[in-house]
């Protein structure tokens, strides 16, 4: 019997509250008909808000700080399931963006398609050519039985480029909400090339993002922000006051900006202009879409588990029947959610990315996130890495799911408990974790986030 093929589409900055849920202002026809076909997770998420460090989990099944592989520390050395998949007689086939991530995730595959994302006002996206060259792989996929075929989509990235004819109201309230409408209608074209009898399709996301209330968010002054487009593009030559200095010319004027609009705006409204890879783990930047459609999954089910990147592909393999041989992975599968029946929900830990300041000066794989979590269905938990009385969040989730009332004094007991099972999380440690980034690191670190724009 031949084995079941793979589709897996990862969307980046994709939010699970604007693609499958009640009172979205998007519109997705398509992804509606397909989840129909399928499994959908409606309370999936991600490792961090930064695409390395949580794709990281999701391919390997292991958190960080078991595995010290995040953003710029995964290399083609370390082992994911597309190795197992490969070795079960998988042909690997990729079209990723040229993210050094990616291309050390795809190195051992058999073909790769990557396409260019340094220059993202003109960046081809998924209108200008890539969409079409997705399905012409889909459909010469089909004669070379059992394959992968690994997705990952750029098309929701700031500046929120939305094609003329989706710029329209009835697509969405901002531009965020009419490109996820512009890339359902490519969902629904990839699905009409993909046999869901002999395929297996999984669709999640990377992370969330932050949707700015304000129509264009706060960049700062736009002659700062010319300046710092121009020189960063010779950031292996800049010394490091320089470029501090430009950066704290546009916090401050974002603070002055995010000042005067405190005015008029709610605290909710006035987070919407933060930056992902700060000081905060929302669940906007951390809840992602999971579907799983197609071989061996069930109709018309949703889940509301809650459930993690880790569990991804300990799943996947379940499905397909193909034993990973791996039982030292933080993930589970969730195999018996899609078939009706209950596990036992394991806490998510989380962490936000980093951003380009952070990385001004070397620091240590340790270090480099500022912040460090929990989430379980009821709560969410965060706090500063290098102390846990400092940056100190609680949430509420079920009493409170917009996270507007921080309850960490007030529940010290459930604090106490959540940090316990973070202690336990942080405790575990892998031999083989660099102890710091390489001169070499530090440079690619620096130019993938200038491309990807944490600036």
């Amino acid at each position: 019997m031949m084995k079941p093929n793979l589709v897996f589409l990862t969307i980046d900055s994709l939010r699970a509250d604007k693609c499958h849920e009640s009172n979205r202002k998007t519109k997705t026809p398509n992804l509606d008909s397909i989840v129909k076909k399928g499994t959908y997770f409606s309370q999936a998420i991600s490792t961090a808000d930064q695409t390395g460090t949580s794709l990281a989990t999701l391919f390997t099944g292991i958190f960080p700080t078991t595995s010290g592989k995040s953003q710029f520390n995964f290399t083609s050395e370390v082992p994911t399931y597309f190795d197992i998949l490969k070795q079960n007689g998988y042909q690997m086939n990729s079209f990723i963006p040229d993210h050094e991530f990616f291309i050390s995730l795809t190195s051992n595959f058999d073909k790769n398609i990557i396409y260019e994302f340094k220059n993202k006002e003109k960046w081809l996206r998924l209108q200008g050519g890539l969409g079409d060259q997705i399905i012409q792989q889909l459909r010469e996929n089909k004669t070379k039985s059992p394959w992968v075929y690994y997705i990952h989509l750029m098309d929701i990235r700031a500046p929120f480029l939305v094609p003329t004819e989706f710029n329209k109201d009835e697509n969405g309230e901002n531009n965020y909400e009419k490109l996820v409408s512009y890339i359902d209608t490519w969902i629904g074209k990839f699905s009409e090339n993909i046999n869901f009898d002999e395929t297996l399709f999984v669709l999640s996301s990377d992370h969330g993002e932050y949707i700015p209330f304000v129509e264009g968010g706060i960049n700062g002054n736009k002659k700062i922000e010319k300046t710092i487009t121009e020189v960063t593009k010779k950031i292996p030559f800049l010394e490091k006051a320089g470029m501090k200095m430009l950066l704290n010319a546009r916090f401050a004027k974002q603070t002055y900006e995010k000042e005067k609009l405190k005015r008029t705006s709610t605290p909710y409204q006035m987070r919407s202009l933060n930056s992902r890879s700060t000081l905060f783990l929302y669940d906007e930047l951390i809840r992602v879409p999971l579907l799983f459609v197609g071989h061996n999954t069930k109709n018309n089910s949703s889940v509301l588990n809650m459930v993690r990147h880790a569990d991804v592909f300990p799943t996947i393999m379940d499905i397909l029947k193909i034993s990973s041989g791996e039982t030292s992975i933080d993930g589970q599968s969730l195999y018996p959610l899609i078939q009706g029946e209950n596990i036992t929900e394991k806490p998510a830990y989380i962490e936000v990315g980093v951003n380009l300041a952070q990385l001004i000066d070397k620091k240590t794989p340790d270090t480099e996130s500022k912040v460090i979590g929990i989430r379980t269905s009821d709560y969410k938990y965060f706090r500063s890495r290098e102390d846990n009385l400092k940056l100190l969040h609680l949430y509420d989730l079920k009493n409170d799911p917009l996270e507007e009332n921080n309850i960490a004094e007030l529940k010290p007991d459930i604090v106490k408990k959540l940090e316990q099972i973070l202690i336990d999380f942080m405790n575990r440690r892998d031999k083989n974790k660099s102890s710091t980034l390489t001169d070499e690191e530090i440079k690619k670190a620096k130019e993938t986030l200038l491309k990807l724009g944490y600036i």
